[in-house]
């Protein structure tokens, strides 16, 4: 009987039953663990805080305390958590300079330096943040070695590292490799740039100096956004209309000097309607009188955007009136003109 019972097809049917139950509490008794193990250190690291917040709070107001309790190893990522979290809130040199001496006391920078280099992805990149705050000169190599890594998190805050560390070295050092990491957002390098600024002015005027520049658009995007004043003359020959298309745009999106108008009309009649429709933006920046009446053909332009681009300039050009826009609308023949500017005006009116 029992060997008819071990050749039936019931019997593998019994053992997957079998091994479905056993993964089954397995799986139970992971679950388990985990919360186990999440709310132990969900404890462990309110411990910590129950002790460390107030200290470092009080740094913020007062000098730093002559004796520091000791950072456990197990402690060491609550510290850099609560630490970076508070240094982006002080709000005067003083505290800045107190949570700085914490750091250095309780061997941060030290142990933030091995994470560099052998921490898991977290442990990096706060000690990343950490020694940036801390201006830490010694870990200086480490983290231009991070800036090349191929995780674009990894490599950019490291590169805001270095440039809180010592600005002038990293715009020597890194410009070419941050005009090269596509993955790079701009608005994020802006956003580091901005304090120190007139450390990469050089760099990124000496970039966009050569039409041919390999990462030509990219230096001329972050002068926009850093508002960095480019010479006449090298906008000038960005806005030849041998140029690339990309270059055309980019250099009327920081042309800002009326003496540029004769150079930027032209570009009214581009093929390419984004040019046309850059160029009529600009015009609404820094057009004059006569511009209205090259603004005014625009609306009648067969690419939608450009269209858009003309009624917004004509509507925010500030020696036209209102009633003068309006005068203008009602005299246009044609329709799709006519509904683009009355579109521009409710915006405004709106907004």
């Amino acid at each position: 009987m029992p060997e008819l019972f071990a050749h039936s097809p019931f019997a593998g049917l019994a053992w997957i039953g079998i091994v479905a139950i056993a993964l089954s509490l397995l799986l139970i008794m992971l679950l388990a663990w985990l919360r186990y193990s999440l709310r132990r250190r969900t404890q462990a690291e309110l411990s910590f805080l129950v002790t460390w917040r107030p200290l470092l709070l009080s740094s913020l107001q007062s000098s730093v305390a002559t004796v520091l309790p000791l950072v456990e190893k197990r402690e060491r990522i609550y510290f850099l958590k609560l630490w970076n979290q508070l240094m982006r809130s002080a709000s005067n040199n003083e505290a800045v300079e107190n949570l700085i001496a914490i750091a250095y006391s309780v061997g941060a920078d030290r142990y933030c330096r091995r994470f560099l280099k052998h921490g898991k992805r977290v442990e990096c990149l706060l000690a990343t943040l950490t020694l940036g705050h801390l201006r830490d000169h010694a870990s200086w190599d480490a983290l231009v070695l991070q800036t090349m890594a191929a995780d674009s998190v990894t490599s950019i805050h490291a590169f805001q590292a270095l440039v809180q560390i010592d600005a002038a070295a990293a715009a020597q050092q890194l410009t070419p490799l941050m005009l090269a990491r596509d993955d790079w957002a701009i608005s994020h390098i802006a956003g580091i740039l901005q304090p120190a600024h007139a450390a990469f002015m050089l760099p990124l005027l000496e970039a966009a100096d050569e039409i041919r520049a390999a990462h030509l658009i990219r230096s001329l995007r972050l002068i926009e956004a850093l508002q960095l004043p480019l010479s006449h003359l090298a906008i000038l020959k960005l806005l030849d209309k041998e140029n690339a298309t990309d270059t055309i745009i980019a250099a009327l999106r920081i042309a800002n000097d009326p003496g540029l108008l004769p150079y930027i009309r032209p570009h009214l009649q581009h093929p390419d309607w984004r040019v046309r429709g850059q160029a009529a933006k600009v015009l609404g920046r820094i057009g004059e009188h006569p511009d209205v009446n090259r603004l005014i053909p625009l609306l009648a332009d067969a690419e939608w955007w450009v269209r858009y681009r003309a009624a917004q300039s004509l509507v925010g050009i500030p020696f036209l009136s209102m009633a003068e826009i309006e005068l203008l609308r009602n005299n246009l023949s044609d329709r799709f003109a006519r509904d683009m500017l009355g579109q521009a005006i409710a915006e405004r009116q709106t907004s």
